[in-house]
């Protein structure tokens, strides 16, 4: 699914829409399919010819970010190409972008409040972040082991420096989503100037 006008809106992305707002604002135990119905402007019966369960939205949920990515990132492009084209400033500057895309949207905003409030206690919620943070890990390893291969940056362990990379966006994400959720505009706007402060720290310390 992809972010639309509320007036171009399916039957089914209006569902999914104040499933996100509901599960946001009360956690995903505390909100019934009859309340979903209700917020949507349809009976519970109909909501079912959308989705057969609470779980199916939840199962939604979890793969919107992960489709969402594919769809801002650089199709078809090779790591390492970009990484001896662009060097590593063009192609840390590059990911960053990627990843403002990604987060830039009240929608992607509402996915990531109900991921972190639930990821405790809900054992799905539990592995889907595990998975997504495991990928994200492995991404960044083999990014950095190509920058080591090609000399663009110091003899360094790429494990810790994946880690090292990673921490602080996962500090920026409990930051926002669990202290601070709520009193600024976006997750952007609160956080996007230190990611971005991170990100050429990080360039300035690593690179040959």
């Amino acid at each position: 699914m992809v972010h639309q006008d509320h007036a171009e809106m399916t039957t089914k992305e209006r569902i999914f829409e104040a499933a996100l707002d509901l599960f946001a604002q009360k956690g995903y135990d505390a909100v019934s399919m009859r309340e979903i119905a209700e917020a949507v402007g349809i009976k519970k019966a109909s909501l079912y010819s959308h989705f057969a369960s609470k779980d199916d939205l939840l199962e939604q949920i979890f793969n919107y970010p992960t489709a969402t990515l594919s769809s801002v990132g650089p199709e078809g492009q090779d790591s390492e190409k970009m990484i001896v084209t662009m060097g590593v400033k063009g192609f840390m500057t590059m990911a960053t972008g990627v990843f403002n895309r990604w987060m830039s949207t009240p929608r992607m905003e509402k996915v990531w409040r109900i991921v972190c409030i639930e990821v405790y206690h809900d054992e799905r919620m539990k592995k889907f972040y595990n998975k997504f943070t495991d990928d994200a890990f492995a991404f960044w390893r083999s990014n950095f082991a190509l920058m080591g291969k090609h000399k663009l940056i110091k003899r360094l362990d790429t494990d810790a420096l994946a880690r090292e990379y990673l921490s602080f966006y996962v500090y920026a994400f409990m930051d926002y989503f669990i202290v601070n959720y709520g009193s600024s505009g976006s997750f952007l706007a609160a956080e996007g100037k230190w990611l971005d402060d991170h990100t050429a720290f990080l360039v300035n310390s690593i690179k040959a």
